[in-house]
């Protein structure tokens, strides 16, 4: 039902402001945004500040970005879990078709206040489990805006729902052990009127909720051997859990430190709703150490790190339990359930050999060599 009443929300909201316009009009729909975000269970909260949206026409051969958003809020992406959307704007477009969309982060916070009841420190930034703020700082290549290649279709007075999905795992990367943190923003774009919802509840073996269980939707591609995550949440503290997923076929993931993980796939379709709930049981955990090894004066390059494995629910299909960004080098150590798994490993230039590593061992990362 939730996932139902955020739709009914953005498309009606956004039906009132086309239906509402003059006649001088006619030749436009509308395109109603909103944020979503993958969460990660490693902080209290992650800021970021939006200053603009933007789309490009599909044959505009002058390169012209349209303003579609211009919020200049500071959201904190770990409230907007779990099917909760917020509305960043709509905006009437002409007719025709729409190519790319550009995300600009704002350097200026709000006039809000955070979850310690404080001024926001930064445009951008973090909260950690200690409670203490960590500036986050966009990449140089970042601030003229992050390019999002999807298209879409403005209709003549219709509205097309779209939705940035966050994925703060991905976007906020360590340091090393400087005490500085990046944000590299990682997003997809979701179409509300081609998606399902799949929901649940995750406990343990004595029937207990689990609150910050991470869940998963990932595409395993048989043909090239890869896995792909296609969107993740947390449970709440009730142990329940929502997602967005267009129409495919997907490996549903539950994990928790200090839990084997369990999983279910799943095929979905248009507009259904699903219900996935787990039941997680304890594990052994043990940690590979990473030595990250850097070439000398490289600037903003982020290394991202993922641990594969055989899927729990289907032999012939991999999951992926974790992943880690680094922007230094130096050693990394990363807790998982005693075992062995597949190491990718790539700074966006380079990717390194595939490598099963088991628990308990260490693996060197040199992005210096060859």
């Amino acid at each position: 039902m939730h996932g139902i009443f955020v739709r009914l929300v953005m498309v009606l909201t956004a039906l009132f402001l086309v239906t509402a316009c003059d006649d001088e009009r006619s030749e436009e729909g509308a395109l109603a945004l909103g944020l979503t975000d993958a969460a990660s269970g490693d902080f209290q909260a992650v800021y970021v500040t939006i200053g603009e949206v933007q789309v490009h026409r599909g044959g505009d051969d002058d390169g012209q970005w349209l303003v579609v958003a211009s919020p200049g809020r500071t959201y904190n992406l770990l409230e907007l879990v779990n099917g909760v959307i917020e509305q960043l704007g709509v905006a009437p477009l002409a007719t025709g078709s729409y190519t790319q969309m550009r995300l600009i982060i704002g350097d200026d916070a709000d006039e809000g206040t955070n979850i310690l009841n404080q001024s926001h420190p930064y445009a951008n930034y973090l909260i950690d489990s200690q409670g203490e703020c960590h500036r986050l700082r966009v990449p140089s290549g970042d601030r003229t805006g992050i390019k999002l290649v999807h298209g879409f279709e403005i209709v003549q007075g219709l509205t097309t729902d779209l939705v940035l999905d966050f994925d703060v795992d991905r976007s906020v990367v360590m340091a090393g052990n400087s005490g500085n943190w990046l944000l590299k923003p990682a997003l997809k774009v979701i179409d509300m009127v081609e998606n399902a919802t799949v929901g649940g509840v995750v406990t343990d073996q004595t029937d207990a909720v689990l609150p910050g269980a991470r869940v998963s939707a990932q595409v395993f591609d048989q043909d090239t051997d890869q896995v792909t995550v296609s969107t993740s949440t947390l449970s709440d503290a009730a142990g329940e859990y929502l997602m967005y997923l267009e129409p495919g076929s997907y490996t549903i993931t539950a994990y928790a430190d200090g839990y084997h993980p369990v999983c279910a796939n799943l095929a979905t379709e248009l507009g259904r709703d699903y219900e996935a709930s787990f039941v997680l049981s304890p594990a052994d955990m043990q940690a590979i150490t990473l030595n990250v090894v850097l070439p000398q004066g490289v600037q903003d390059s982020v290394v991202t790190v993922r641990f594969i494995l055989t899927s729990p629910c289907d032999e012939d299909r991999l999951i992926e339990l974790k992943s880690l960004n680094v922007s230094q080098a130096g050693a990394y150590e990363v807790s998982l359930p005693a075992g062995t798994y597949r190491v990718l490993a790539t700074d966006g230039a380079t990717t390194l050999p595939v490598r099963d590593i088991a628990t308990g061992s260490a693996v060197t990362l040199d992005f210096t060599a060859g």
